[in-house]
């Protein structure tokens, strides 16, 4: 099912929306207006995904685990939008998103600085101007929160429109990760050998023949088959068996991967190599984009809108103690939180069963000190 169907299927209305970059790529936003009930209008909240996934990742279901049902159940207007190059944004006004050569200009702007201060914004004044409200909240899972962190470091005028941002598992400073891809690239000396690995352009589309074996072979009709594809759960979605709900698989391989370029894995082992946040490196480039000799450093004190981040203690992507240097540098963070759970991955945020039991002195603690942004 496309995600309009999986939000039909739940039972919940869906919308989709159209709207198009400064830069031309032409982007799909899902809407969910309201809950299977009608509560108090609470705001609009604007949900941004992870790297190679889609708006999907909010709305896989069932409703009592997925956000973007939780939230319109308790009143809430929710927008998911989708980064260039994923499968429902994959459209241009002049470029083909062919994967061959002759298309690689449409490829070599998908990263996520293009993300944050295009996609971003873009979506984010459409949801506003839709809606008629002067600002939203904000969540975000991986690359999606470092797509707010670029948009809100580079144009400090979007704070004004972000009533709180939550940020799920946020990569920004990534020294301590640990993640094959940044071994890989550690390995040969060189993050240049992820494009030798995997190509200049695009990278992990979505495919039909992945949709067809998750139905033909990991269904609840063949028992037997089910602990290959537990294995292909963790191999997707990071390995913490206690929280991977096997009958979900199929519809996760419907969604993972949904297409991306190389170029934001590149950036994220540029990050990881050099410890810093910062713009892609264009190397000898970088005068012609940046208009000086190096990247642009993202100045994070500018990020002023009330933020709050939650972090896992097994995230090979977002480490603690990375995620603890971001904080230790946002100006306005309103709640830092480890999930209690061991072993939390940096896909659990989107896929775990997540039964997780907070001590009620710990739940009186939170609502008690942040009321007036959780309430």
């Amino acid at each position: 099912m496309t995600v309009p169907q999986l939000i039909r299927y739940w039972g919940y209305p869906v919308e989709e929306h159209w709207v198009t970059t400064g830069d031309g790529y032409i982007l799909g936003l899902h809407r969910i207006p309201h809950g299977r009930s009608s509560p108090s209008p609470r705001g609009v909240v604007y949900l941004q995904h992870c790297l190679t996934c889609s708006s999907a990742v909010w709305a896989f279901g069932p409703p009592s685990k997925s956000l973007g049902y939780l939230l319109a159940d308790a009143g809430y207007d929710v927008w998911m939008g989708n980064s260039r190059g994923n499968s429902y944004s994959r459209n241009h006004t002049t470029l083909e998103p062919c994967s061959l050569e002759r298309c690689k200009d449409f490829w070599l702007g998908v990263d996520w600085d293009e993300g944050g201060l295009q996609d971003l914004t873009t979506g984010i004044d459409y949801a506003l101007e839709v809606t008629g409200e002067s600002s939203l909240y904000f969540g975000g899972h991986s690359m999606g929160c470092t797509q707010y962190l670029v948009m809100l470091s580079s144009l400090p005028e979007y704070n004004d429109k972000i009533r709180l941002g939550v940020l799920l598992a946020p990569p920004a400073y990534m020294s301590h990760a640990f993640n094959i891809i940044f071994q890989l690239a550690q390995w040969a000396g060189d993050i240049e050998i992820l494009y030798h690995l995997f190509g200049m352009y695009e990278f992990l589309p979505h495919s039909d023949i992945i949709t067809w074996l998750g139905h033909l072979i990991c269904s609840d009709d063949h028992p037997l088959l089910q602990s290959v594809c537990m294995n292909i759960g963790f191999l997707i979605l990071g390995f913490n068996p206690g929280q991977l709900n096997g009958t979900m698989i199929p519809t996760y391989l419907d969604h993972i991967p949904e297409g991306t370029s190389t170029r934001p894995f590149v950036h994220y082992a540029q990050l990881f190599a050099n410890g810093k946040f910062e713009s892609y490196d264009y190397g000898e480039g970088n005068p012609g984009h940046y208009g000086q000799e190096s990247p642009i450093a993202y100045d994070l004190a500018k990020v002023v809108a009330p933020t709050a981040v939650f972090k896992g203690d097994a995230d090979d992507l977002a480490d603690v103690q990375d995620i603890d240097r971001l904080v230790s540098e946002l100006p306005n963070v309103v709640f830092d939180h480890l999930v209690e759970l061991e072993g939390w991955t940096h896909a659990d945020f989107i896929g775990a069963i997540g039964n997780i039991r907070t001590s009620q002195d710990q739940h009186r603690h939170n609502l008690e000190n942040h009321h007036d942004y959780f309430s």
